[in-house]
């Protein structure tokens, strides 16, 4: 938590009787309203709120002075100290420093929450600054009662992204999901050190030199450490604005399966209507004077592992200037682990080249429920997320935008061409997302 300034702000508003029995709006800051006056050194001035955003970090844990009580237990030691090695992402004054006195993996800290409710099928998420000497496996649960429960032993909810930066700050983020039915959080619990996913694994902490710090834990709507759609690309739209002969030609390189390479009802190739043409349409109406090249290395029927082994001969060599990677629908038949190496081996080849990378969820199949989440599509929806959070590219969750037309009454088959491909509803889907990003 950055340091607080308090001071005393008068505003009174003039000119208004009203009943309070009912709803009364006494000053929207429109025209026509109430003059304002501020006193005791209080300035004001009214500002148009397209330009505002809402912070949408909800600050439930800081170890500042009034913040919940901590209980620690199963071995478990901690103290609010001053925070060892302020940076960009957490330059507050105090954290938490836990230490492990025994073997337990469970030793932990946990604290109540003001009541914090996930609405059903969808996903907020819990940040947590963290400094460790070594890779931790953090782990929470947040179905307690209240401080002094230990939750469900069952449930183990691990970060979607990973922290390297040892011995400085960083974040953790940690998916909250909803479920079917919605659910209502009133504690936290932090494992800070359960040994058994982190690389190595093992514990990394003791209670004599090797302590974590933990601070800044919030929850958010979104997961925050994706690249951000005004950003990632903001060199790319530069380029895209260019005129001749300043301009130069922009590649666009779409890797993946049967999707991006437009197939409908195979053998059927719908060229004209499939997202990657559908972006270039709508890039060049955006960028009139641009060059854009979109070029499509995607072959119908190939998974992930099979797409990595030809990247460098018939992808790299085009020379792209954002790269997007399409293969989870056909990854199911590989497995999450394999299709983890070969997607992270295809981004890091290209990001070593300066490389922008766009990463695609899932598209449907028929008759899937959207709003499970033990599906093969789901898994690899999460992992083609975290594969995006760890190497600090952009992800387009195609998935999510199909589970949004579900969620609104519609049905997912109405977006298929056949039980595994988009029609052209369901391509415009997937362009409209990216071209969020332009």
């Amino acid at each position: 938590m950055k340091t607080k300034v308090f001071f005393l702000t008068v505003l009174i508003i003039f000119g208004f009787q009203t009943n309070f029995g009912q709803n009364t709006t006494l000053n929207d800051f429109e025209s026509e309203t109430s003059n304002i006056v501020s006193r005791n050194g209080a300035e004001f001035s009214i500002a148009n709120n397209s330009n505002l955003q809402q912070n949408q970090n909800l600050m439930v844990q800081n170890f500042e002075p009034g913040s919940p009580n901590v209980v620690s237990r199963h071995g478990g030691s901690f103290s609010i100290v001053s925070n060892p090695k302020p940076n960009a992402i957490n330059n507050s004054e105090n954290s938490l420093k836990f230490g492990r006195t025994g073997t337990k993996w469970f030793e932990l800290i946990a604290f109540p929450v003001t009541k914090i409710v996930v609405p059903a099928n969808t996903v907020k998420y819990l940040n947590i600054a963290v400094n460790f000497p070594a890779q931790p496996d953090v782990v929470i649960r947040i179905d307690g009662e209240d401080e002094n429960s230990n939750g469900d032993p069952q449930v183990a909810i691990r970060a979607i992204n990973k922290y390297t930066d040892y011995g400085n700050w960083g974040n953790l983020i940690f998916p909250l999901e909803g479920g079917p039915n919605g659910i209502e959080i009133k504690a936290i619990i932090v494992f800070p050190d359960a040994g058994f996913e982190n690389t190595p694994n093992g514990f990394v902490l003791n209670n004599s030199d090797k302590f974590g710090y933990i601070d800044e834990i919030s929850v958010s709507e979104t997961d925050g450490a994706a690249a951000t759609y005004d950003d990632y690309l903001k060199n790319i739209k530069t380029e895209l604005t260019k005129n001749w002969p300043n301009n130069r030609t922009i590649n666009l390189v779409f890797h993946g399966h049967s999707v991006p390479s437009g197939y409908y009802q195979t053998p059927t190739v719908n060229t004209l209507n499939a997202y990657p043409h559908q972006v270039l349409k709508k890039l060049s109406a955006k960028y009139p004077t641009a060059v854009i090249n979109t070029i499509k290395t995607s072959i119908g029927g190939e998974h992930s592992i099979k797409g990595a082994t030809r990247f460098d001969t018939e992808v790299l060599v085009h020379r792209p200037d954002v790269l997007f990677i399409d293969y989870s629908l056909n990854d199911r038949s590989q497995g999450l682990a394999a299709a983890y190496a070969a997607w992270k081996e295809m981004i890091q080849k290209a990001l070593a080249r300066g490389i922008k990378v766009v990463l695609l969820s899932p598209s449907p199949i028929k008759d899937i429920n959207m709003l499970a989440t033990n599906t093969e599509l789901y898994e690899h929806t999460e992992q083609v997320k975290r594969l995006a959070l760890e190497n600090g590219v952009a992800f387009v969750d195609s998935f999510e935008q199909f589970k949004q037309e579900v969620i609104n009454g519609n049905n997912v088959n109405d977006y298929l061409s056949t039980g595994n491909h988009p029609n052209t509803a369901g391509h415009t889907l997937i362009a409209n997302e990216i071209m969020k990003f332009f």
